[in-house]
Parts: C-alpha cells; sequence; structure tokens
C-alpha cells in the first residue's frame, strides 16, 4: 500500500498504490512514519503522476499537518523568467535570499548566490556560480556520490547523502577559487575544481 522507498534524513521517498483508498493510505502512512524522528522533514511522493488529483491532494495535506513538508517532484516554476527547467536540470536564474527555498528531483544550477539562510535541496548535485553562504543539501535520497560545486564556498551547512558538515560558528572564507564538497572515507571533504 505504501512503501518508504528511501529515508535520508531529512527526506522520505515514497510509493503509494495508486488503487487503495486515501484512508486506507492515510492510516499506513501514519504506521510508516510516527514519532518526531520525521518532523521538519520532507517528504516525495515518487508515483505521484500515477495517483488521482484527489488522493494526492488528501495524502499532501495529512503530510503537512503530520509537520513534514513536501518535495514536489515535478515542479513548475512560478515565474519562468526565475527558474527554467530543462528534464533533470532546474535553472535558477538569481540569487536565493535569507528565507528562500528551492527544491528538485533532478540537479540544480544557481546563477547567483545561496545567501545565509536560504536552502537548495537536489535529490542530484548543486552548483551555485556564485557564493554559497546558506544551506545546499545535495544527494538528499541518500546519494552519497553527489557533489556541491560553489565559486565561493562559505556554507551554513552542506549536507550529501546521510553526511553532513556544519559550520563550527565561525564564517568560513572562501580560498578565491571554486570548489567542490564531496564524500570521501565517510566525511565531506572541500577541494579545488
Amino acid at each position: 500500500m505504501v512503501e518508504v522507498r528511501g529515508v535520508t534524513l531529512p527526506v522520505i521517498a515514497l510509493r503509494i498504490d495508486p488503487k487503495a483508498g486515501v484512508e486506507e493510505v492515510k492510516e499506513a502512512v501514519r504506521k510508516k512514519i510516527k514519532g518526531n524522528l520525521f518532523k521538519g522533514g520532507f517528504f516525495l511522493i515518487e508515483n505521484a503522476h500515477e495517483l488521482s488529483p484527489e488522493v494526492l491532494s488528501e495524502v499532501e495535506s495529512f503530510l503537512k499537518d503530520l509537520n513534514v513538508k513536501h518535495i514536489n517532484r515535478f515542479k513548475e516554476p512560478k515565474e519562468k523568467k526565475e527558474k527554467v527547467s530543462e528534464g533533470r536540470l532546474l535553472i535558477v536564474d538569481k540569487s536565493l535570499r535569507s528565507g528562500q527555498r528551492v527544491e528538485h528531483y533532478g540537479d540544480i544550477l544557481v546563477l547567483g548566490d545561496v545567501n545565509k539562510d536560504a536552502e537548495v535541496v537536489a535529490v542530484g548535485n548543486i552548483v551555485v556560480m556564485g557564493a554559497l553562504r546558506g544551506i545546499a543539501i545535495a544527494g538528499a535520497l541518500g546519494d552519497e556520490s553527489a557533489v556541491v560545486v560553489a565559486l565561493k564556498m562559505e556554507p551554513q551547512q552542506i549536507r550529501i547523502g546521510r553526511k553532513i558538515a556544519i559550520s563550527d560558528g565561525e564564517d568560513r572564507s572562501s580560498p578565491g577559487y571554486p570548489e567542490v564538497a564531496r564524500v570521501e572515507d565517510g566525511k565531506i571533504i572541500l577541494e579545488s575544481v
């Protein structure tokens, strides 16, 4: 009925039986993600296109009530000049201010800065053609081969798969050349591009 296909905090990937009724789905989801572990996390319904709009809407509302946020797999851009989607790649043609968030099922290319307290969440890779001062979550479904690249790497936090690197409170100064963050030997490392 409901299959949890991937759990990489903070993202839960769900696959829902399209023939199941709304109440059955709600009960199955409630059993799968009970407790406080997933509060404030995100969920992705992998087969959302197979569900009726009514069931999808009900499940999304139900999950929001459980304090879990939805990542829309096929997110349509709000403004065409702001974001352009090309298959797996989402291009964000602006800088992200504090409090703004971009989520995408594939790779994300930001043509600007990601400022402090802004978030970029990608199931694939993240490339920032400016300064990364906010939060970058790459490989959100557990892919530790994903990378985060920035011209100026000064992040608050980087997550790649299940690995997390958090700023120690002091602002990091970029060395003046582009860097890539990737997982090596179970840790996130930074190296020049």
